[in-house]
């Protein structure tokens, strides 16, 4: 993701004393009562906090970026990126967020909001009609996505709008479109469209966003198949050192806890999750190692105890009953 500033340079910028006054911010520093009982504040609190709050980020990223690991490097840079996206946001520039593809769905349809959360507006990305939502760090880490198939609006959405506003959405991704590709994509995908609500010609017709976004998403993917494969990648993808290295018996046994953590974190919401565990059962219990399937190396074989028939859990390593032999012999 294209990030023009440094996480310093940003922070930097708001130790400037325009954002320091309070009011430089669209969140409010006081209420009605405070600015009556005690005056206005001297600085935008909203603002020191975030500067105070940054440094401590980025100390920690630096510290986490000094293990060398391949997943501790990783985690280092999303962490600066996600920093440098709160400062933007601070400054009202909230846009940076849609360079990103959804990690579900593949759409650059990511909005931030107030929280800090980057939720998909893809109506075709939620879930029993509940909106995807992700911590900044959580995806900036998140492995890339197919894009889904296309997907067609039956009846009028709520989020029909003008080629004209759609294209201005799309302008702020990281693969912008013009008017004229717009209506060519539109008509190579066949996609509905409406009369339009706000447009003065009557002929204007509106399409949704929605379906914009996952034909915009199939044509990135086919433009930039380095961004994005043909098939789905997982998470562990050239991270084997941060979940084969977990049972390292040469580091302390904490560190080897929290990687072993952090390459469990990752596993979850990955579409071979499921395969990737089978696979791991399969094998002898001395060939389990490392994090696999979510769960390490003991947590597989205390699975696999678990799974086992009665009968052969209890005949599993058992020494041949020496009494029953002796006595089928007498008799």
């Amino acid at each position: 993701m294209p990030i023009t500033a440094s996480p310093e340079q940003l922070l930097d910028l708001l130790e400037a004393p325009y954002w320091k006054t309070p009011g430089s911010t669209s969140r409010k520093t006081e209420g009605r009562t405070a600015r009556r009982t005690e005056g206005a504040a001297a600085v935008n609190l909203t603002v020191v906090d975030h500067i105070r709050a940054g440094r401590q980020v980025l100390a920690t990223a630096k510290r986490i970026e000094a293990e060398g690991t391949p997943l501790a490097l990783r985690k280092a840079v999303a962490l600066r990126q996600a920093q440098a996206l709160k400062s933007l946001a601070l400054m009202g520039e909230r846009t940076d967020v849609r360079k990103i593809p959804c990690p579900y769905c593949g759409a650059h349809g990511l909005m931030l909001t107030k929280a800090g959360r980057a939720v998909c507006i893809n109506r075709h990305c939620a879930a029993a009609g509940v909106q995807r939502s992700w911590g900044l760090v959580e995806l900036l880490m998140a492995a890339p996505a197919r894009p889904s198939g296309v997907r067609r609006s039956v009846t009028r959405p709520r989020d029909d709008r003008d080629p004209a506003v759609i294209v201005r959405f799309l302008a702020n991704t990281a693969y912008p479109i013009s008017l004229d590709r717009f209506h060519r994509l539109a008509r190579m995908y066949d996609l509905p469209s409406w009369a339009s609500r706000t447009a003065k010609n009557p002929r204007t017709r509106a399409y949704s966003l929605s379906d914009v976004l996952t034909v915009h998403a199939i044509e990135t993917a086919k433009r930039n198949p380095a961004d994005c494969a043909a098939a789905p990648k997982p998470a562990c993808d050239g991270l084997a050192d941060a979940f084969f290295k977990a049972n390292d018996e040469s580091k302390d046994n904490v560190i080897v806890g929290l990687q072993a953590n952090e390459a469990k974190a990752l596993c979850q919401g990955c579409p071979f999750l499921d395969p990737c565990l089978a696979a791991a059962l399969a094998e002898a219990d001395e060939a389990q190692h490392g994090v696999r399937g979510g769960l390490n190396a003991k947590e597989r074989r205390e699975l696999k105890t678990a799974t086992q028939t009665p009968t052969a859990h209890v005949l599993k390593g058992r020494q041949p009953d020496r009494r029953y032999r002796t006595e089928k012999r007498s008799s």
